[in-house]
């Protein structure tokens, strides 16, 4: 079974990377962008190639909340774990939807984005090893 593929979206650059290595470490496929735009072309890849998208809220260009609705209304499996160290309440999300977002408070230690991650990953996927 495949692992799942990431999409890390920060515009903290350093953040990016060093996060980008943990979770490949852990066994995960992973992307990275800077803007809000760029992970929005990222998925629109048919079929987008990412499981779960890892979203701060603020970024240069738009806000992560704009971001995720696009990724949501686009794609009908993406889940999107939002980053920030802004308070995020999944009740601004449509419902129905309510099951594919997560959030978690920067700053934070690496387990706890494991943790987050496999609570939002799709069943039946294969995770990081967790090692």
């Amino acid at each position: 079974m495949a692992n799942l593929s990431l999409l890390l979206v920060d515009d903290e650059l350093p953040l990016l990377n060093l996060l980008r290595k943990y979770l490949e470490r852990q066994g995960y496929t992973v992307d990275v962008c800077d803007t809000g735009q760029a992970a929005i072309e990222k998925c629109r890849q048919t079929p987008c190639p990412f499981q779960i998208v890892v979203l701060d809220l603020r970024l240069p260009d738009m806000t992560g909340e704009e971001v995720m609705e696009v990724l949501l209304r686009e794609s009908d499996t993406l889940r999107v774990l939002i980053s920030s160290g802004m308070p995020f309440s999944n009740e601004v999300v449509e419902e129905s939807q309510r099951h594919r977002v997560g959030s978690l408070l920067k700053p934070f230690v690496p387990k706890q984005l494991l943790e987050a991650i496999a609570e939002l990953a799709p069943t039946g996927r294969a995770v990081g090893n967790g090692r």
